[in-house]
Order: structure tokens, then sequence, then C-alpha cells
């Protein structure tokens, strides 16, 4: 706990020494005379220089070249012919009548009674 303790203290001891202000408050009056001499410096303007950017390649589009289409000549088409399918009748339906069936001769006469 004396640990924890000692930690503590030191955070708030490091705390105030931030807090407290590392120069001293001065409230003192100034007075100055300006004498302008012409000197050479730089020029500072308020507009954005960049001397740093390399020059960037522009690339223009093609040319469009306005023309009226041309004129195209194309044979006229076949004339074409309909033939009418040819008409298939149908005939009356044929009914085969069957063969009465005959007995088939057995190998032994019919017995006689």
């Amino acid at each position: 706990m004396t640990g924890r303790r000692i930690v503590a203290v030191a955070a708030v001891a490091v705390l105030a020494l931030l807090a407290v202000p590392w120069g001293s408050a001065r409230a003192d009056v100034r007075l100055g005379v300006g004498i302008v001499v012409p000197t050479p410096r730089p020029i500072y303007r308020p507009h954005y220089y960049r001397p740093h950017y390399r020059p960037y390649v522009v690339v223009r589009p093609a040319p469009v070249i306005v023309a009226p289409a041309p004129v195209i000549v194309v044979p006229p088409r076949p004339p074409v012919y309909v033939v009418p399918a040819p008409v298939v009748v149908p005939s009356a339906p044929v009914y085969v009548q069957p063969v009465p069936a005959q007995p088939a001769p057995s190998a032994y006469p019919a017995p006689v009674y």
C-alpha cells in the first residue's frame, strides 16, 4: 500500500509543477520608434505557390471528323412467290371384317357316338 501511495503523491507533485507558469507575469509599458530601411527580403504572396511539383502532361483527345454518311446501293430483293400447300383429303375409314375362326384339324379322327 505504501508503494501505491508514493506513486500517487509523485503524480500529484508532477501535475502541480506542470500547473505553475515557467515565466513571471510582467505588466510593463514599452515604447518603440520604427525606422524603415529598404532591405531585400523574400516576398510572401497570399496565393498558393507550389514550386516542388512536377509539370503535368496534357494528352489531347483524337480529332473528330464530321462527314456525311456514305451512300450504299443495294440491289432489290428477288420476289417471293407463295405456293399453297397440297390439299390432302382423307378417305373414309375401312373396317376389315375378321375371318371366322375354324377349328383346327386334329390328327385323330373325331369319335363317333
